[in-house]
């Protein structure tokens, strides 16, 4: 048995040297290069397109190994000369004795160097790899004589020492959508491929896009374990790194991501565990110049049943932390919803805006120290609702819901309740010296030029209510305030305000009307029982009037600068004060100033108080395309009775106004001493000039006049006995005119009594003659 033994090993060392030296002669005695031409020739019959291949080598033992270099595919007929692919390089290789002892491919490594793919659609919509596709489906015939190739083959594919693609360039140009996008560099590369095996992955791929002008590059490593009879791919251990760049905005992101990714190919199921993301924005629009937000939780998606859960969701960013557990409904068919609660643990506002490069300056110190939210979110891809809202701001606490439920409009919803908040606290603090009145505009500051935010408004798309408990504001304060807004599209938007203040009530009605040339508005308000004096110190800095107060106000106008609103208003004013006092002049003193002067002496010193008491004060004015008119002013107070008329130009911010007031008793009341002369004296106060620093006249000549024709009219009733205040002064025009007709024409005789005629005086009778 030995010899036989050693003859079978003397066979087989033989056949082994004679397979070695046919490795070794075979590239000697075969040049694969010799057949470049029939190979080009062959592949441009199948597909019609020009290729071009390099110099090839050939190793046969112990790897059959192919190496190609510079493969160039020709391009589709009217895409230009540019190859629609071309190869620097490409490795192959498959060890031999497997092949040939047990049928079991087992792959070096497949390299693929330099890429380059040009794909593109012309502006007909046709790409330029359609013509490919075409060829490969091919004739039946060639699709039996493949069958037939792949029946008869039964290999056992071991593994592939793995897959790397180097400094790959792949270019899309569609001509139709007018965009281009291209992947320069693309490089992967893989560990050992052997199914079932879990084996190494690295990508790292940049794309690029012309328009809009992005660059968006991909770093990504991890460790995949396939399980092919299942179709579950399971990524561990991954490593993403995103990183995009937006010339327009100049804005750069950097996305890192790890997570272990689990896809279920057969049930359609994917899950991110332990996922952690962390997004980190640079750039001059970024505050402070970096900002980072991060995400945690675990995702599962069934693209089956169309379900997804965010479990132990964890947001991040600037300071504030937000938890939630987010579930999903529906997101296979056309009505997606997304709900779960979301709660924001306590964070100081003020810290969060200083780290986003905002330094805000409040009057109190020690507002925006606190808030935190808790809601519950419900929507879907176009809406967003919250609802059991609980937010808390300092010392303010606000109930209700807030919902958009349609982005695109911007539709808004609410229903919200404030407990209180002092607003004034998160105003700017006020300058020393500084007070609530506003100097009027001057110089080019024309603040007729000012633009409405008619655009803004136009916009406006709510719905919803305010109620607060208690508010202050610019120094008012209000109690039971409750605000209104609706209005949307080419409807009108409609702001209705509520409130007590300041011992009386207010209520607003404002209506805003999109117009194609130019909006209107309309004002209605209607203020009752207010107590003027703290409203006002509250409000402009001093109380100008005290009393009790009621005021109305129904106004429209329509236009898009404050210049045409103030020129195109229109409506009614009316006001009524009670019991109370104008602050700012004395008319008592003005009056007396006006008696000096009808004396010849110099005016008493002021030494007063510079108000005037009044019982009533009250008036009303109409305004016609900017243009304020009133006559009907009424002042009462137990020295004075105060009357007036003119008009104030609301555009020219001009008036021309007079006064009229009357001294009806000089020994009661304030101001009324020392004007016993001017008692029962009419004396004009002109006001003319700016609305807000006008100048005043008394127009002692007017006065005088009036005093003298009173005069006159007293010494006519005397003379005509006439009684003196039971003739009106047209009566006594009519019997003055009777006296004057009297002295010039004479006065009209009355007929006499008749008296009777003398009795002639009889003839003597027989008289002599002659006699």
């Amino acid at each position: 048995m030995a010899k036989p033994f050693k003859i079978v090993l003397i066979v087989a060392a033989v056949l082994i040297g004679l397979l070695i030296a046919a490795a070794i002669a075979l590239p000697l005695l075969f040049d694969p290069n010799n057949f470049r031409d029939q190979i080009s020739s062959t592949v441009k019959d199948k597909t019609g397109r020009d290729f071009e291949v390099g110099n090839i080598e050939l190793h046969v033992f112990p790897w059959l190994r192919v190496g190609v270099e510079d493969v160039r595919l020709g391009n589709a007929e009217g895409f230009g000369d540019e190859p629609f692919a071309a190869i620097k390089q490409l490795d192959v290789g498959v060890a031999l004795m497997p092949l040939l002892t047990r049928r079991e491919v087992k792959v070096s490594g497949l390299t693929l160097d330099g890429l380059r793919l040009n794909a593109a659609r012309n502006a007909q919509g046709t790409g330029n790899w359609e013509d490919l596709i075409q060829a490969e489906a091919g004739t039946p015939e060639d699709k039996d004589s493949q069958v037939e190739v792949e029946a008869g083959t039964d290999l056992n594919i071991a593994d592939i020492g793995g897959l790397t693609i180097h400094d790959a360039v792949i270019r899309y140009r569609d001509d139709q959508a007018k965009t281009a996008y291209r992947i320069e560099p693309l490089n992967l590369e893989t560990g050992t491929l052997k199914p079932g095996e879990a084996f190494d992955v690295s990508l790292d791929v940049t794309t690029f896009s012309d328009a809009p002008k992005a660059q968006v590059t991909l770093e990504l490593t991890s460790r995949v374990t396939p399980d092919l009879d299942n179709k579950v791919f399971t990524l561990d251990q991954l490593s993403a790194r995103i990183k995009s760049k937006l010339e327009d905005s100049k804005i750069d992101a950097d996305v890192k991501l790890a997570a272990q990714i689990v896809a279920d190919l057969n049930n359609q199921q994917f899950s991110l565990n332990d996922l952690e993301a962390a997004l980190t924005a640079t750039g001059g629009g970024i505050p402070g110049g970096s900002q980072t937000a991060t995400l945690n939780g675990q995702v599962r998606f069934d693209q089956g049943k169309g379900t997804l859960t965010l479990d132990h969701g964890r947001i991040e960013a600037a300071g504030v932390v937000a938890t939630t557990q987010i579930s999903g409904t529906g997101l296979n068919g056309d009505k997606p919803r997304l709900s779960g609660p979301i709660h924001v643990e306590p964070f100081s506002p003020r810290k969060t805006l200083k780290q986003l490069g905002i330094e805000l300056e409040t009057a109190d110190d020690t507002a925006l120290a606190n808030a935190s939210l808790d809601a519950d979110y419900s929507g879907s891809f176009s809406s967003a609702n919250l609802d059991k809202l609980n937010i808390t701001l300092d010392q303010t606490h606000v109930d209700g819901r807030i919902a958009i439920s349609d982005f695109a409009t911007q539709a808004l919803q609410f229903a919200l309740k404030v407990d209180q908040i002092d607003a004034d606290r998160y105003l700017p603090p006020k300058t020393e010296g500084e007070t609530t009145t506003k100097e009027p505009a001057k110089g080019d500051d024309d603040i007729n030029a000012i633009e409405l935010p008619t655009e803004a408004l136009e916009k406006l798309n709510a719905d919803g209510t305010v109620d607060i408990g208690k508010l202050k504001i610019n120094g008012i304060s209000m109690t039971d305030i409750r605000l209104q807004v609706s209005g949307s599209g080419s409807n009108a938007r409609v702001q209705n305000l509520s409130a007590k203040l300041y011992g009386g009530s207010v209520n607003l009605n404002n209506r805003f009307v999109p117009g194609q040339q130019a909006p209107s508005y309309a004002l209605k308000t209607q203020l009752n029982a207010l107590n003027a004096a703290p409203f006002l110190k509250d409000l402009l800095g001093e109380d100008y009037v005290s009393g009790l107060g009621n005021v109305s106000l129904d106004l429209n106008s329509r236009g898009t600068t404050v210049g045409d609103l103030r020129r195109a208003l229109n409506g009614e004013v009316a006001f009524k004060v009670e019991n109370g006092a104008v602050k700012g002049f004395n008319l008592g003193q003005i009056l007396r100033k006006g008696e000096a002067l009808l004396e010849g002496r110099a005016a008493p010193a002021e030494n007063e108080p510079r108000e005037t008491d009044f019982a009533t004060l009250s008036g009303s004015a109409r305004i016609v395309d900017g243009i304020l008119k009133s006559d009907d002013l009424n002042a009462a107070s137990p020295a004075f009775r105060l009357t007036g008329s003119g008009q104030i130009d609301l555009v020219k911010e001009t008036i021309n106004y007079v006064a009229k007031p009357t001294v009806v008793e000089t020994k009661e009341g304030q101001g009324g001493k020392g004007l016993d002369k001017l008692k029962g004296l009419t004396i004009p106060i002109k006001l003319s000039g700016s609305l807000f620093s006008p100048s005043y006249k008394l127009d002692i000549e007017k006065a005088l006049k009036e005093k003298a024709k009173g005069k006159i009219e007293d010494k006519l009733r005397d003379e005509l006995n006439l009684e003196q205040d039971g003739d009106t002064r047209e009566q006594l025009k009519d019997k003055l005119n009777e006296k004057l007709g009297d002295f010039l024409f004479g006065k009209p005789k009355k007929n006499p009594t008749p008296t009777p005629a003398p009795s002639p005086t009889a003839a003597p009778q027989d008289a002599p003659a002659g006699t």
